[in-house]
């Protein structure tokens, strides 16, 4: 499978503000399992593994940036990755953080989440920008702990991630075929309906014409 941030997700303790994924499986349940049991007070960088997948948390005053990945994918990028949704996050709710309901900013951060998993997913960029910065031995010093650390073993379910395809796409081609649809059945009520009313006017002229040559000579 491709190595790719797979989920992101950014919360105040257990209250989810936004999430994306192009992917379907149950890993949204199982975060919220992490989050009720994480202590968010524990500031810093943290990654656990989970199955055949990591998830790697950034927390600060409260707030928890949340995403998961392949065991595989480069952990100086998805903190790279992190830094930088949680930079423009701050930056734009800075003044609404400890206030927020749940999911207020699914809609405008949502977006913004999208958008950098497939900057960080796909631009080779992504790991230039971050050695750049210097941080890399930073994020050596985070140790990757297994899920049971916070989870008790009857809490862990597995986690199963469907590797079919980007959702949002699939929903965009049929919506794209659904149009083409409607546009090719109109198009074909459109020509019935014409030879229906040629026909009627034919057979129409025909009767006539013949009523007035009878007419004529009957």
């Amino acid at each position: 499978s491709r190595m790719s941030i797979v989920y992101s997700l950014i919360s105040r303790g257990t209250t989810v503000f936004c999430e994306h994924t192009s992917e379907s499986g149950n890993f949204q349940q199982v975060t919220r399992t992490i989050l009720e049991k994480f202590d968010s007070t524990q500031e810093g960088k943290h990654s656990y593994k989970y199955d055949e997948y990591v998830f790697h948390l950034i927390t600060e005053q409260g707030i928890v940036y949340v995403c998961m990945t392949n065991k595989d994918f480069q952990r100086r990028i998805a903190f790279a990755f992190l830094e930088d949704i949680k930079q423009q996050f701050e930056e734009k709710y800075s003044d609404i953080l400890t206030t927020a309901v749940a999911y207020e900013m699914n809609k405008t951060f949502g977006k913004v989440l999208s958008e950098k998993m497939e900057f960080y997913n796909s631009n080779p960029e992504a790991d230039h920008i971050r050695k750049v910065k210097g941080e890399i031995e930073e994020v050596k010093q985070v140790m990757s702990e297994n899920i049971e650390r916070i989870l008790d073993r009857g809490d862990k379910i597995e986690l199963l991630v469907d590797k079919s395809g980007d959702l949002s796409e699939q929903a965009l081609k049929f919506k794209r075929s659904s149009k083409q649809l409607q546009r090719k059945l109109w198009w074909h009520n459109l020509k019935l309906q014409i030879i229906i009313v040629g026909s009627v006017s034919v057979v129409m002229l025909i009767i006539i014409l013949g009523a007035t040559k009878c007419f004529g000579h009957c």
